[in-house]
């Protein structure tokens, strides 16, 4: 039998979790207001990979390879803070820099496989994502449930995060400043790459 109220307690929590703002969020910003389309879709997928790998990694209960390894926790913590910022740089860098003629805007844009890497380099790079997956778990009783039930509070996380992304992406396409190079798009994007420095020297720091 399915634990239908375990699985909406789950599904509350975890789209909490989705909508509160985040590096996740910064860099959709970031990149649906400066790139293409495919570009948006590319880091689209890149959060549903990474939401799949942390719901996979809490089920299976590999927090304690963290608590076992804390050099390994503290690598990921590390490079992920370090990628955020340099992330944050380049978007300063795109949305600042000169106009390569006067009078003309350039558009800050970002390929698509850029766009799937550091989207999946953003989901995965906060060893904290595996401690609240796995606390969600342990609070649902998920992980005690045959495989199957688990396999399915996985696959309703993975579901949810790709809904509300992909309205997000869509919202941010709809935006006027997003259909083409702007001062007010430009503006955004570098204040998305000063929060993103900001994240990810937050990260770097706490230990």
């Amino acid at each position: 039998m399915i634990p239908v109220d375990t699985l909406l307690v789950l599904a509350g929590l975890w789209l909490i979790a989705v909508i509160t703002p985040g590096p996740n969020t910064l860099l959709f910003v970031a990149v649906g207001l400066s790139s293409p389309t495919r570009s948006v879709l590319a880091v689209v997928a890149a959060v549903i990979l990474g939401t799949f790998c942390w719901g996979l990694a809490g089920l299976f209960g590999l927090f304690w390879l963290f608590e076992l390894f804390p050099a390994a926790a503290l690598a990921v913590k590390l490079l992920g803070g370090a990628y955020l910022a340099w992330m944050g740089l380049r978007l300063i860098w795109r949305n600042l820099a000169p106009p390569p003629e006067a009078g003309r805007m350039r558009a800050p844009t970002l390929d698509t496989r850029k766009a799937f890497v550091t989207g999946l380099v953003t989901a995965l790079g906060n060893p904290k994502s595996l401690v609240f997956v796995s606390s969600l778990f342990a609070v649902t009783h998920l992980a005690e449930q045959p495989l199957a039930i688990g396999l399915l509070g996985v696959a309703i996380m993975v579901s949810m995060s790709a809904t509300y992304y992909l309205l997000f992406a869509l919202v941010l396409r709809k935006l006027p400043m997003a259909r083409g190079p702007s001062r007010m798009g430009r503006a955004v994007g570098a204040g998305a790459g000063f929060v993103m420095i900001a994240y990810g020297g937050k990260m770097i720091w706490e230990r």
